[in-house]
C-alpha cells in the first residue's frame, strides 16, 4: 500500500511539474498562483492516505483544485496535462470507490473536462465530449461489475478453502480418535481374556510345581511367563499414537501438500527403503526434512521441494531437500540449520547447504545403526 502511494505521487508530481513548465511563458503572478494551487492540492492528497472514510470529500477538492488552477487558458492554449491529472484521478477514483460515489465523481471528472474546455465548445467538441461521457460510464460500469465479480469469487473461494481445511482437520482428528478408541478397545479385551488366562494359568502351573517340585513346572511357568509379558508389550505399543522414520516424513508431505500447496517430488534411491534405522536415526531425518520444508514454505516463492532418500551401500543414509531459488543467493545459518548440523553430529552424521545452479539443496549423511531388512 505505501510503496503503490509513492508511486503515485510521483506521478502526481512530475504531471504537475510539467503543467506548470508549459505556462512559463505566462506572468510570473499566475506562476506563483499554480504553484500555491499545486501546493493545496498535494496537501489534499496526503490527506487522502490519512482519512480514508473521507476519501471522496478529498478527491471533489481535488477536482475542483484542477479544474479552478486551468480553467482560464494562462497561455491562450489549453494545458494538455490537465487531461492527464483527470485521467490520474479518474484511475484513482474507479479503484478506490464504489456506488453511487464512484458515479458521482467520475461525472465531476467529466464535468471538469468540460468545463476546461468551455470556451472552444463547438458542435463537433460537443459530440466529442458526449461520446466521451457515455464511453466513460459505460467503461465504469462495466470494470465495476468485473472487479465486484472478481472479489466475489475471491470470497467465496476463500471460505471455501477455510471449509475445506477445517474439514481436513476435523476428518483428521475423527481419525485419530478412532483409532485411539479401537486400540483402547483392543487393549481391552486383551488384558480381559489373555492376560486373565494366562494369570490364572501361572497359578494353576505355580501349585503343580509346588505339589510335585518336577523341573517340567518351570518351564510351563517361564513360558506363561514369556506370554503374558509379549500380551503386556501389545497393549503398550496400541497405546502409542506416534508414527516416525519414513512414514513420519511422508504423512508430512501429504500435510503440506494439502494445507500448505507445497509441490513436493518424493523420491527413494538405491535401498531406502530397505535398510532399518534406530529410532534416534528415524528421528533426525524426520526433523532435517521438517525443518528443511518449513524453510521452503518461509523463502521460496516457488513453493516447491524435492525430497531424496538412499542408502549406497546400505552402509550410510543420505537425504537431501532441493528447492529452486531465483538467483544464486548468500544464505545465513539460522538457527533450524544449526539445530540440524547438531543433530546428525550427534549420530556421527554431516550436513552440507549449499546454493548451485539456481538451487537451494540441504544434504545430510551418517552410517547406519541398524541392520538391512530382507
Amino acid at each position: 500500500m505505501r510503496f503503490s502511494f509513492w508511486i503515485w505521487l510521483a506521478l502526481w508530481i512530475v504531471t504537475w511539474a510539467c503543467a506548470i513548465l508549459v505556462e512559463v511563458n505566462a506572468s510570473p503572478g499566475l506562476i506563483t498562483y499554480l504553484i500555491g494551487m499545486s501546493a493545496l492540492f498535494f496537501v489534499c492528497f496526503f490527506l487522502t492516505s490519512i482519512a480514508a472514510k473521507s476519501q471522496p470529500v478529498l478527491w471533489v477538492f481535488i477536482i475542483s483544485i484542477i479544474t479552478v488552477s486551468f480553467l482560464l487558458p494562462l497561455n491562450n492554449e489549453i494545458n494538455p496535462f490537465t487531461w492527464m491529472m483527470l485521467g490520474l484521478v479518474l484511475a484513482v477514483t474507479i479503484n478506490q470507490s464504489a456506488g453511487h460515489k464512484l458515479y458521482g465523481l467520475v461525472s465531476l471528472i467529466l464535468l471538469s473536462a468540460i468545463l476546461l474546455h468551455i470556451e472552444y465548445v463547438s458542435p463537433m467538441i460537443a459530440s466529442f465530449f458526449f461520446v466521451l461521457s457515455v464511453s466513460v460510464l459505460t467503461g465504469t460500469y462495466y470494470y465495476q461489475y468485473k472487479l465486484v465479480s472478481n472479489r466475489g469469487m475471491k470470497d467465496r473461494y476463500q471460505a471455501l478453502l477455510q471449509t475445506y481445511r477445517k474439514h481436513k482437520r476435523d476428518t483428521v482428528t475423527n481419525d485419530q480418535h478412532a483409532r485411539q478408541q479401537e486400540r483402547i478397545m483392543i487393549g481391552r479385551e486383551i488384558h480381559d481374556r489373555v492376560g486373565h488366562t494366562l494369570t490364572n494359568l501361572l497359578m494353576q502351573i505355580e501349585i503343580l510345581r509346588l505339589q510335585d517340585n518336577r523341573a517340567e513346572w518351570d518351564l510351563l511357568k517361564n513360558l506363561a511367563n514369556e506370554s503374558l509379558s509379549e500380551s503386556r508389550k501389545a497393549v503398550k505399543a496400541l497405546k502409542e499414537d506416534h508414527v516416525t522414520g519414513i512414514a513420519a516424513v511422508i504423512h508430512l508431505i501429504r500435510k503440506l501438500e494439502a494445507e500448505q500447496y507445497v509441490s513436493i517430488a518424493f523420491l527413494t534411491r538405491q535401498n531406502a527403503l530397505s535398510v532399518s534405522l534406530s529410532p534416534k536415526q528415524a528421528t533426525v531425518v524426520y526433523r532435517a526434512i521438517q525443518e528443511s520444508l518449513t524453510n521452503v514454505m518461509r523463502h521460496s516463492r516457488g513453493k516447491e521441494a524435492t525430497i531424496i532418500l538412499e542408502a549406497p551401500g546400505t552402509t550410510h543414509f543420505r537425504f537431501e531437500v532441493i528447492n529452486p531459488v531465483e538467483d544464486d543467493i548468500e544464505y545465513r545459518e539460522g538457527f533450524g540449520l544449526k539445530s540440524m548440523k547438531e543433530r546428525l553430529a550427534q549420530i556421527d552424521g554431516e550436513l552440507d547447504v549449499l546454493v548451485y545452479n539456481n538451487q537451494f539443496i540441504v544434504r545430510g549423511l551418517f552410517p547406519i545403526e541398524g541392520e538391512r531388512v530382507e
